[in-house]
């Protein structure tokens, strides 16, 4: 999911359209302002230290299926900076995908935060996300992977000793290695490996693997940027990947059945440079990935392998 897919001549109006969906009632405040300022530095825009103009939904007029989805999904995520969601922003972002004639499941997910529905905003959520990820264990396993997924996910269980036992002999590799790291952050964090009684299904293995690449930790704030970096690495509609972390670990919707949900973690300079990093990345990571060749690799050619850009320290954290 890439987000700098704008022609320069689409971008005043781009930026007209996030600066409303950020603030439709006020002018943007700082949290905000960051937001618009970590575009402009992502697509190379000269945003100046004016804010952009309002824009009417009805009045946005943009060429391009590609760019018009993606408008509609940047401007759910400027709507979700806010904490409650403003009932403004929500209205903006459904009458932009209106004039826009584009379906997004998010704008479901708006209107149930606006309205208090949590439990609805997280069914929505959950069944987007538990469709992508049942997809992709099906197309690696057949409907036999779809069983192992789910019983990793819900009954805890695994009985695959061999496979266990591959991802367990990664502690033999040298210290610095990708696989090395990968095996102490597992242990460290105390997840199963897949194969083992309550590990993890084999199918999501690349989520773990791909945060020791991108560098971020286990908690709140590292997932929130984790989870955006696999919305932009995807090369398919990623972006259930950013509805689930905004909500989980910002809105403090639960959505995981794994991880707590949390509040106030949605920093905008690091889960757009997020999003960015993941779409540059030379490597889709999270469909039918094969990370066992850069295993044995140190971590930092492992990283240049996959073309991963540094990663960004928010001024705000």
């Amino acid at each position: 999911m890439d987000i700098d897919v704008f022609p320069i001549h689409q971008l005043d109006t781009v930026f007209r359209v996030l600066r409303t969906a950020l603030a439709p009632d006020t002018r943007p405040d700082a949290r905000e302002r960051r937001f618009l300022d970590t575009y402009a530095r992502i697509v190379g825009y000269p945003l100046g230290p004016a804010d952009p103009l309002p824009i009417a939904a009805a009045a946005v007029n943009i060429a391009g299926a590609r760019q018009r989805k993606r408008l509609v999904q940047l401007a759910a995520i400027a709507a979700l900076l806010r904490r409650p969601v403003a009932a403004a922003g929500v209205t903006y972002v459904k009458a932009l995908a209106d004039q826009l004639a584009v379906h997004e499941d998010v704008i479901g997910v708006l209107e149930a935060l606006q309205r208090g529905q949590a439990l609805r905003a997280r069914l929505l959520a959950t069944r987007r996300t538990l469709g992508s990820l049942l997809g992709e264990a099906r197309r690696a396993g057949g409907w036999a992977g779809v069983l192992r997924f789910l019983a990793a996910m819900f009954l805890r269980r695994g009985g695959d000793h061999a496979l266990h036992a591959r991802y367990e002999r990664l502690a033999t590799l040298p210290e610095g290695t990708l696989g090395r790291t990968y095996w102490q952050h597992m242990k460290s964090e105390g997840f199963g490996f897949p194969g083992a009684p309550g590990g993890i299904a084999e199918s999501v293995a690349y989520h773990d693997v791909a945060h020791v690449l991108a560098g971020h930790e286990a908690t709140p704030l590292g997932e929130i940027q984790q989870g955006s970096f696999q919305g932009g690495n995807r090369r398919t509609d990623g972006f259930f990947f950013i509805q689930f972390v905004l909500l989980q670990f910002h809105h403090g919707i639960k959505a995981s059945p794994v991880a707590p949900a949390a509040v106030g973690h949605f920093d905008p300079e690091l889960v757009l440079w997020a999003i960015h990093r993941g779409a540059r990345c030379s490597v889709d990571m999270t469909h039918g990935w094969d990370f066992w060749p850069l295993m044995p690799l140190p971590l930092d050619e492992a990283r240049e392998r996959c073309g991963l850009l540094p990663r960004l320290r928010s001024a705000a954290a």
